[in-house]
């Protein structure tokens, strides 16, 4: 019964890579507890950004499976003076920035939630975005540790006001990046060939005077292994 399921399995697989590689359209991104501008907050400053970095919010992008959401605490470390007070004084917080003049701008409504949400000693009601399916793993500091950029996967992050899921994240764009065959930036490649394993194993089996034509011909580029298991284990 084992030996025919995995039979079955490897008959689907080209199906699933196939499926994985039809146009993918982004859908509208969903609404969120508070508007959180990617643009206003990652941005550069020439264009009116604060350029702050990705893994300031997204902090354990590197040592974690997940690039974790940020707390209530963590953004009210820049927005509320006195955050690190004693929770008995949290009812005194007040919204110091951005500075605004008056209770009626799209600004202060939208830090005002965030006041709120620190005074109740709530956790902000983030709406997720990107998650691949159960069935498949995507440790996010294998990734982040071999030398991409967060753009590579989630777009232009600092060009948008609004969170989307950029990329498809289907099972045939993951193959298409480990087979070499998306383009990367010089520094990312030039990190990707010094730090992926696979390369690396590769290079020494080059070393010790092993047959490689086989391997390479198909993809020359591969970065990283294709085989189930690294996805699916």
């Amino acid at each position: 019964m084992t030996r025919a399921l995995r039979i079955a399995a490897l008959a689907l697989l080209p199906v699933a890579v196939v499926a994985g590689c039809r146009d993918y359209k982004p859908a509208d991104p969903p609404e969120q507890p508070i508007a959180f501008y990617h643009n206003v907050h990652a941005g550069p400053v020439e264009k009116g950004g604060n350029a702050i970095p990705c893994m300031y919010c997204h902090y354990t992008a590197d040592r974690s499976v997940d690039a974790g959401i940020p707390s209530t605490q963590l953004c009210v470390g820049c927005h509320v003076p006195g955050s690190s007070a004693p929770t008995a004084l949290r009812g005194q917080a007040a919204l110091a920035f951005p500075k605004v003049k008056g209770t009626d701008s799209t600004w202060f409504k939208e830090g005002q939630k965030l006041v709120n949400y620190w005074k109740n000693g709530e956790g902000i009601p983030w709406v997720r975005i990107h998650k691949v399916p159960e069935h498949a793993k995507f440790p996010h500091y294998t990734h982040v540790n071999v030398g991409l950029e967060c753009q590579t996967c989630h777009g232009p992050v600092q060009e948008m006001e609004e969170m989307y899921q950029f990329s498809s994240l289907r099972m045939g764009w993951c193959i298409d990046c480990h087979r070499g065959e998306m383009p990367l930036s010089p520094k990312e490649t030039a990190a990707v060939q010094a730090r992926s394993s696979f390369i690396q194993r590769i290079r020494r089996l080059g070393e010790n005077g092993a047959d490689l034509r086989g391997l390479r011909a198909t993809f020359p580029n591969q970065r990283a292994s294709t085989d189930c298991m690294v996805c699916h284990y």
